[in-house]
């Protein structure tokens, strides 16, 4: 599900801070407060994201990107929301957050492929290489793909966003389907340099196939 960004006002933004109860509670102040801006929920594939946008807003405190942050507030009806945590990913003026959380399990063996993430092209790859390591204590690895050609590609969405490679053609030495987990990918980018990404899951065993790097799985 693609988000659908909602308009949001009366925003606290507080430090996050993992307090595991017991005693006296931390004092938490608001680094901001009464904001506006919006914040959107999606899914893609097994993750789950969240984003909040605000706009011209005043820092009681300098927020600090990559710090981690929880934000309540209301819809434009006046219906209350919390976020979970989420990193800061701009601090200027207008302040942005975002988190992706990982659904997969790992004894989870397939993943629905009926809607693929939209994603984003950062470079060629030739010569590409695909193999699937055996799970340990077993060592060895099975060859799925070679000769082939792709590119190596992002995620639009997400914090952080998912990387990996689609790849197009090529010479199936292997059988490749939904969910095949532990794909290992190597080819030469445009400067003939080689390019090695692991830790894969397979998404989309068509052509062209997509592998994507899952945070967390």
């Amino acid at each position: 599900m693609q988000p659908i960004p909602r308009k949001v006002k009366n925003v606290n933004v507080y430090p996050y801070i993992d307090w595991k109860g017991g005693g006296v509670g931390p004092v938490i102040l608001p680094v901001i407060e009464g904001a506006s801006g919006t914040y959107a929920v999606g899914t893609l594939i097994t993750s789950v994201f969240y984003n909040l946008d605000l706009t011209s807003v005043t820092q009681k405190t300098k927020l600090v990107v990559h710090q981690r942050y929880v934000a309540i507030g209301e819809t434009e009806d006046g219906t209350s929301f919390t976020t979970p945590w989420m990193y800061c990913t701009n601090a200027g003026d207008n302040p942005e957050f975002g988190r992706t959380i990982n659904l997969l399990k790992p004894e989870l063996d397939a993943i629905n492929t009926e809607i693929l993430p939209d994603y984003i092209i950062l470079g060629p790859l030739t010569d590409i290489t695909v193999t699937q390591s055996f799970p340990p204590p077993a060592i060895g690895e099975i060859l799925l793909i070679e000769n082939g050609k792709g590119n190596i590609i992002a995620t639009r969405t997400g914090t952080p966003h998912e990387m990996g490679i689609e790849v197009t053609g090529g010479n199936r030495v292997g059988q490749l389907r939904t969910g095949l987990k532990n794909i290992m990918i190597s080819g030469k980018n445009k400067d003939g340099k080689t390019v090695t990404m692991g830790n894969l899951t397979c998404l989309n065993p068509n052509d062209p196939a997509i592998f994507l790097h899952q945070f967390g799985g």
